[in-house]
């Protein structure tokens, strides 16, 4: 009887990874992020710039010459609004200016984008 349930979570199991793989281009169609496929508004590459470059590191660093390239969002998990990947140079004024891959979370704060989570 125990051997029976087992086997039978076992099989219910591998037919809904089955479908979730199966039904996954369906549900989230190639080419929308996560957070557009679940109807979560995000930035634009533009507003996510100027959100940076208010956002104040916890040193008092500013980094009103930020430069960044917006990836792929999801709803946020950890705070409100979503969270993108990003290629982010802090100093683009630099010449050696190196830039990162890192998430970072944005919200809308009174109309306007803000970094939500660093």
């Amino acid at each position: 009887m125990k051997g029976s349930v087992i086997a039978i979570a076992m099989v219910a199991l591998v037919i809904g990874f089955g479908a979730g793989f199966a039904l996954r281009p369906v549900l989230a169609p190639a080419g929308v992020s996560a957070a557009a496929a679940a109807g979560v508004a995000q930035p634009t590459e533009e507003e996510a710039i100027a959100a940076v470059r208010r956002h104040k590191l916890f040193t008092g660093t500013s980094l009103t010459s930020a430069t960044l390239k917006l990836g792929d969002c999801s709803p946020g998990g950890i705070g409100p609004g979503v969270t993108c990947m990003t290629q982010l140079t802090m100093d683009a004024s630099k010449p050696n200016a190196t830039p990162q891959n890192r998430p970072v979370g944005f919200a809308r704060v009174n109309g306007q984008w803000e970094v939500a989570v660093w």
